[in-house]
């Protein structure tokens, strides 16, 4: 049941072009990697999904909740290993890192 509300001012605050990926091409050019104080780490389902299947958060990094109007549901753990199991009404993953 999605019932905690979330606070957030944009997602995918991880930029993982930041971190050796040698491409050349930096998708937050002007993001310092961060949002707004007080803002959770959320991510569109889709975000997460990528930052899971290119190695940028794993089981060991730590575990999300899935989100729905603005508010999750505690009672469903995601972690990047159950991808597969975010709920289909699901439009965001807020994520805590370890």
């Amino acid at each position: 049941m999605y019932t905690k509300k979330f606070k957030f001012t944009k997602t995918n605050l991880y930029d993982y072009d930041k971190f050796g990926d040698d491409d050349g091409y930096d998708k937050f050019e002007d993001d310092d990697g961060y949002g707004k104080f007080g803002d959770d780490d959320v991510y569109t389902v889709e975000e997460f999904i990528e930052c899971c299947k290119n190695g940028s958060f794993i089981d060991d990094d730590g575990w999300g909740y899935p989100v729905k109007d603005m508010k999750a549901d505690r009672g469903v753990l995601i972690y990047p290993s159950i991808i597969h199991l975010i709920p289909e009404d699901a439009t965001h993953i807020v994520w805590f890192n370890k």
